[in-house]
């Protein structure tokens, strides 16, 4: 996330907890030296033993350093989380880094790591991987109209119940009257 939207959140007097992306190198090599070298202020480890997999997960928080706090408003905590366990039988070991104008608890930042996955597992990676929107062509406003009807392909789907985003878009892809239904009659109830 640019440095100027971070800004404008911390003006706004918000909240932020930022996952540190590939781009940022400095960065995550900051982190990640910081948390070979130093004390973390709190961690907290959790287990997860849910759809046919283990996960464990451990948050370290460690103090912002004083000359990156000069380059991100407001940041005062970096958060490094190591997951490790068994996905489909075969064990797998990752970490990422956030940064975070927050200071909580490594227990405390838990649940917000945790959503933030599931908004990526459920939003993001759905729109990255299934209708491949890394891979649009650039220009004019066709990429922004395919990615909002994306975002209503994936609402039909979810409020219809399919098992999953691809089956459900296999099948409403021969039902442009029921699709088009829903554009114009808004979705029936729930049973």
């Amino acid at each position: 996330m640019p440095k100027k939207t971070v800004e404008q959140i911390a003006l706004q007097q918000q909240h932020y907890l930022i996952a540190l992306k590939a781009n940022q190198q400095s960065l995550h090599r900051t982190l990640e030296h910081l948390h070979q070298s130093a004390t973390p202020i709190s961690v907290a480890e959790t287990v997860d033993t849910s759809h046919n997999r283990t996960v464990h997960r451990r948050v370290s928080v460690y103090a912002a350093p004083t000359a990156l706090q000069h380059h991100w408003a407001g940041l005062k905590t970096l958060i490094w989380v190591e997951r490790w366990g068994v996905r489909e039988d075969k064990p797998f070991h990752e970490h990422i880094g956030y940064i975070s104008n927050l200071q909580l608890s490594a227990q405390e930042f838990l649940p917000h790591i945790q959503q933030h996955w599931s908004i990526e597992n459920q939003l993001h990676w759905v729109r990255d991987v299934t209708f491949e929107e890394d891979h649009a062509r650039p220009g004019g406003n066709a990429p922004v109209m395919g990615a909002i009807l994306n975002c209503f392909l994936l609402n039909i789907v979810r409020q219809l119940g399919f098992r999953t985003i691809p089956q459900g878009v296999r099948i409403l892809a021969n039902q442009v009257k029921r699709v088009f239904e829903f554009l114009t009659q808004g979705f029936p109830p729930p049973k």
